[in-house]
């Protein structure tokens, strides 16, 4: 019985440790995003300051978005090909109004 407290002691403890320097870091991390979010961005755009905590999740989801494996290519290649069949007809259009108006 004593054996198992120490046991479910020893892992929260190890989980609070773990998310406690987990947190520290993105805090860390952040000062700089939050200190030139709220140096930059009110005065450019306009937009309000924000917190230590905001800052930490915007920074927390930046790097999600850069850490996932999105592939671009796969995703947008068939956008390109209808953009450049319409760049194909908008070429042939500029051609003729080119002809037209050169003397």
């Amino acid at each position: 019985m004593g054996n198992s407290i120490i046991k479910v002691f020893a892992y929260s403890m190890a989980i609070i440790i773990v998310l406690g320097t987990i947190g520290l870091f993105i805090c860390l991390a952040s000062v700089p995003f939050w200190l030139l979010w709220n140096w930059l961005i009110p005065t450019i755009f306009g937009l309000p300051k924000i917190t230590l905590f905001q800052a930490g999740g915007l920074w927390a989801l930046l790097m999600l978005i850069r850490s996932t494996k999105f592939d671009w290519k796969e995703t947008f290649g068939k956008t390109n090909d209808v953009i450049r069949k319409d760049n194909v007809e908008w070429d042939d259009v500029f051609v003729s109004i080119k002809k037209n108006y050169m003397a």
